[in-house]
């Protein structure tokens, strides 16, 4: 996975964001957000040239899925593309986190701005912190989530436990 310099925006934004996406998509009120079929029906519609993949496992390497900015091709590990079908929370986690990509970064040129790992860079600036925030705040919003214990967040939401303690804990 690579890390890339962004431009900065704070958790707030991000989180304002997600839930814009979410009312955009008549979505904002709904626990369970369709990450699948947003892939395959909404991002076409939103952007002329975006096409996505379902690759095999082998041919992904290390990358669970990935989207590329410059040919706005979103590629996804098979595997991973199943488990999201069939509600999977950590693979759900991943397709959104790609969603959040598509949002934030489709227009930043990444070409030159990789992130050495000796350089000290804010989470801010980082494309992956980024992508995480939005598809934890797509997928948990806290307007729908601030009454709730991580097991329900992880039930109601199509998330991991792992994924609902977080968002519980940054409510």
């Amino acid at each position: 996975m690579s890390e890339f310099l962004v431009p900065p925006a704070s958790r707030a934004d991000i989180k304002s964001l997600a839930r814009a996406v979410r009312k955009k998509l008549d979505l904002d009120q709904e626990s369970y957000f369709p990450v699948v079929e947003v892939i395959e029906k909404v991002l076409p519609f939103l952007s002329s040239g975006f096409d996505y993949e379902i690759v095999e496992d082998i041919d992904m390497g290390r990358d669970e899925a990935n989207y590329n900015p410059t040919t706005n091709v979103m590629k996804i590990r098979n595997s991973v593309y199943e488990g999201a079908c069939c509600g999977n929370g950590r693979d759900r986690f991943t397709l959104a986190h790609e969603i959040g990509h598509f949002f934030m970064h489709r227009d930043v040129d990444l070409a030159l701005s990789r992130i050495d790992e000796r350089n000290d860079v804010p989470a801010y600036r980082k494309s992956e912190w980024q992508a995480n925030t939005f598809a934890s705040a797509l997928m948990m919003p806290d307007h729908i989530i601030k009454n709730w214990e991580p097991e329900e967040i992880a039930r109601f939401c199509g998330a991991s436990m792992s994924a609902a303690e977080i968002a519980y804990k940054k409510r």
